[in-house]
């Protein structure tokens, strides 16, 4: 993941031709800021201020970013080069020439831009200089390009500017190659549909059966349903392969087509055991979705029975246990699990079915029973995720054992919390044995009994370059220059390394490095300077003033940046979620009506000023409506309107088994991230740390979004 510097530290720089608020505004892609640039770089040349030539580079930058190539290579022409900086210029002149149609003055550029390029730079130029070669009607020098470059085969436009090389070279056989694989790896992609034509115009295409379904196959994954179908049809072919895609495919395209689904699935399911195997697990998911718990769970039974020695046997074993235990039939649930882990011994999922047969005995108060499963799981799963919770719960379920004593051991409740706080520093369910210790009047011993500390250090030789790149604003580039600097660097600098990278103001590189390297050195060792890295207090002035206007803890704020974007400003997730405390933007506009303030572009969401303000008010609009942290951060994950209905529903059970019992395996994983580390910033950065209360309070009106 790229990673964008935050220019934080500029007062402490040498004086810069760039001002701090045009390096915001190229950071967050501020419209019009190609003009805010010219205006200071029209005012440096006045002046004749230092490190003209950076700005004048930021400026023809900018220009080129917004399409005016012209402009920007008359500008870099007219310009010297940074110093240090020399392969960036001629990077962008060439590609400023280029664009404005100057091919044969962008190739002798960019020739000059590879003579000191960095090693992540080097392949963007050939792939440019492959272009203009192919352009300029030189396809074997193209072709030698693309030929050694080991992505080509992995994105079709590599692939297609490759076959336009061999079809220029007149190498027809390996151009139809090329066309052939585009075709059928990316059917609906441009590139993909080009190549379909050229085929078609050099002849009927032929493509075996399995060829034809794995391009049906590609054209369902990308959502394609319709045309699926359609290359579905064109096979001729009745096969159980093709009945059970079809029916995927019905599905897919709604409620109007399931009858005809579920008939080719029905085919499919009399196919070959492999074929039929992921019938009936289409099947039983299609049960699922409509809620027809039973439905779903007899499906997955027999599909675990008949054909137990399928991956999707494995899955369909699982899910048919879970399904039993959220239905609320513990004494099933229990028995599921264990057959299930009996037929799958090889199963990557025989810690969770040993967890859930635990919990489930838990639910059914067979706490003895309970016991002795959770506590066999570290023993069988040394290196799970799931031990600290199977140890947590094995305490709960000897505190909540009522048979007296002399039916059989009495369990040292005290002993094993304190184990679990002692040996999983930093998790939920430390958090939650030290309450439970409290609960019992013994005192409990804090996870980190250190204050972190910020290491002044000299910037590594190997960050310069990065440093020099986000100091210009082109920082993109300096996020790719990181990237590779942190891969070169000697793991035992990781605490000199991640110090520095917070000073140049990049959190989530430093952060990262931390998480990477660091953590016998945190958790084990509670290094000072290496809790600094891994719980820092990113952007604090920024924090600090939001969060005291909407009156939020900014260790909540932390907390919830720290699950959200790891400290990175420039995230963007799957779902257009943007910036630190990743807020999307029809959920950024509703806040901003709410503070009555004009709804930015979305772009600025980037900026962490602007998504922080947002963010913590929305922290506060939720605490409003929900009145605990852990269910603030669930409905930060799971949305309000769900987590209000769930605490109205299970607002009897304390809060542990209130998380456990989070519908979602994501938003169980968040809560409990969320929620300890809110505590560990309270203990760190002093203040008062709060009892985590392990009561769930009823939710009340308020924000919906």
């Amino acid at each position: 993941m790229l990673r964008f510097f935050v220019p934080l530290l500029l007062t402490a720089l040498p004086a810069l031709a760039q001002s701090e608020a045009l390096l915001e505004g190229v950071r967050v892609h501020r419209a019009g800021v190609a003009a805010e640039a010219k205006a200071e770089l029209d005012a440096c040349v006045t002046a004749k201020c230092p490190d003209r030539e950076r700005l004048t580079l930021l400026t023809a930058f900018l220009e080129l970013s917004e399409g005016n190539a012209a402009v920007a290579a008359q500008r870099l022409a007219a310009g010297r080069a940074p110093r240090g900086l020399e392969a960036f210029h001629a990077w962008y002149f060439g590609e400023a020439q280029a664009w404005s149609g100057q091919r044969s003055l962008a190739v002798k550029t960019l020739l000059k831009a590879k003579k000191s390029a960095p090693s992540w730079l080097l392949p963007r130029i050939d792939r440019r200089l492959a272009e203009l070669y192919l352009e300029l009607g030189d396809a074997a020098k193209a072709r030698g390009l693309l030929d050694v470059d080991p992505d080509v085969g992995r994105t079709p436009e590599l692939l297609y500017t490759r076959a336009l090389a061999r079809e220029a070279g007149q190498l027809t056989a390996l151009a139809q190659a090329d066309w052939k694989t585009l075709a059928l790896k990316y059917p609906t992609h441009p590139h993909g549909l080009a190549a379909q034509a050229k085929l078609e115009a050099a002849g009927p295409v032929v493509f075996t059966f399995d060829e034809q379904l794995a391009r049906a196959q590609a054209m369902f994954n990308a959502g394609a349903t319709q045309r699926c179908l359609a290359a579905l049809d064109a096979t001729g072919s009745a096969d159980a392969k093709v009945a059970l895609l079809r029916g995927q495919a019905l599905l897919a395209r709604g409620k109007e087509k399931d009858a005809e689904a579920q008939a080719q699935l029905a085919i499919a399911a009399a196919g070959p055991p492999a074929i039929a195997a992921q019938a009936l697990m289409t099947s039983a998911k299609r049960l699922m979705r409509l809620q027809d718990n039973a439905g779903a769970r007899a499906a997955f039974r027999k599909l675990d029975e008949k054909y137990p020695a399928d991956p999707a046997a494995d899955e369909g074993g699982y899910l048919a246990a879970w399904l039993a235990m959220n239905s609320g039939d513990f004494e099933t649930a229990v028995a599921d699990f264990s057959t299930f882990e009996t037929r799958h011994p090889g199963s990557r999922r025989r810690d969770e079915a040993r967890w859930f047969r635990g919990f489930s005995l838990i639910r059914a108060k067979k706490y003895r029973d309970a016991r002795e499963a959770l506590l066999s799981l570290p023993g069988d799963f040394p290196k799970s995720q799931l031990v600290p919770q199977a140890l947590y719960w094995a305490a709960r379920a000897g505190q909540l054992d009522d048979v007296p004593a002399d039916a059989g051991p009495v369990v040292n409740v005290v002993a094993e919390y304190r184990a679990v706080v002692s040996g999983f520093p930093g998790t939920f369910y430390g958090l939650l044995a030290s309450e439970r210790l409290q609960e019992l009047s013994v005192e409990a011993p804090l996870p980190f009994g250190i204050a972190p500390k910020v290491l002044p250090v000299k910037r590594p030789p190997g960050l310069e370059l990065a440093a020099l790149l986000a100091r210009t604003g082109l920082f993109r580039d300096a996020a790719q220059e990181v990237t590779r600097a942190v891969a070169t660097m000697p793991p035992s600098e990781a605490i000199k390394w991640g110090h520095a990278l917070q000073a140049l103001g990049d959190f989530g590189a430093a952060h990262t490095l931390a998480a990477r390297y660091l953590w016998g050195a945190v958790y084990t060792l509670r290094t000072p300077e290496a809790l600094t890295l891994m719980y820092p207090r990113a952007f604090r002035s920024s924090v600090e003033q939001w969060a005291g206007k909407h009156d939020v803890e900014p260790s909540l704020a932390w907390a919830i940046m720290r699950r959200e974007s790891a400290f990175a400003p420039e995230v963007t997730s799957s779902a257009d979620a943007r910036g630190l405390m990743q807020l999307i933007p029809p959920t950024a506009k509703a806040i901003a009506l709410e503070l009555k303030l004009a709804p930015a572009d979305d772009a600025e969401l980037y900026s962490p000023e602007w998504n922080i303000r947002l963010g913590t008010w929305y922290l506060r609009a939720l605490t409003a409506r929900l009145h605990h942290p852990t269910l603030v951060a669930a409905a930060y994950n799971g949305g309000p309107s769900s987590v209000a209905r769930w605490a109205k529903e299970r607002g009897t059970q304390q809060l542990d088994q209130w998380v456990e019992e989070i519908p979602f395996k994501e938003t169980r994983g968040y809560v409990k991230q969320v929620t300890c580390d809110l505590f560990i910033y309270r203990q760190l950065y002093g203040g008062e740390v709060k009892r985590l209360s392990l009561s769930v309070p009823a939710p009340g009106a308020g924000v919906d979004f």
